[in-house]
């Protein structure tokens, strides 16, 4: 379950899969730009908000985020990112890799990344579906949450790898 959950995290910020460092972080080292189109951009420099509405899409790399609505919030004193809110039709692509689910929530703060409401993860073959799934980026430590009505759902597919004793002992 660790490796189906890992990728989320790299989706939702949009940065390769580095989770040895905060990603933000490496982001800023690698200094490579993060490229978002909207209908619409509401900046309220003051309070540090800024409000992208309508086919939200931001790119890094390889990476792509899409969403209807997508606030993203400053620290007034250092002016770094602090929090992504995603909300609607919330999508995250890399290769091989999506995940999907109504909201997003980035906290730098915790180190944590939160998808809401139908959270669907799938990398490779495996996928997990669950109401929610947290993963905390400095405990690499995730969690996924299903309802009253509906479980945790997880598929795991064994490694396609195989060493050189297991291919003898087959023969």
């Amino acid at each position: 379950m660790k490796k189906v959950l890992i990728f989320v995290i790299g989706f939702f910020i949009l940065t390769n899969l580095s989770f040895a460092d905060n990603p933000i972080e490496s982001a800023k080292k690698e200094k490579v730009p993060i490229n978002i189109t909207a209908d619409k951009l509401i900046a309220q420099e003051n309070i540090g908000l800024y409000t992208f509405i309508g086919n939200v899409v931001a790119k890094r790399k390889d990476a792509t985020l899409y969403a209807d609505k997508m606030d993203v919030y400053k620290d007034k004193n250092t002016g770094d990112v602090s929090k992504i809110v995603c909300v609607g039709n919330v999508v995250i692509t890399q290769p091989d890799k999506i995940a999907k689910a109504d909201e997003g929530i980035y906290e730098l703060k915790d180190q944590k990344v939160t998808l809401i409401g139908n959270a669907y993860v799938k990398s490779g073959k495996n996928v997990i579906k669950s109401n929610m799934i947290v993963y905390y980026l400095d405990r690499k430590y995730a969690v996924a949450q299903g309802t009253k009505n509906e479980r945790v759902d997880v598929t795991i597919y064994p490694n396609e790898k195989q060493t050189s004793n297991q291919t003898k002992e087959q023969r």
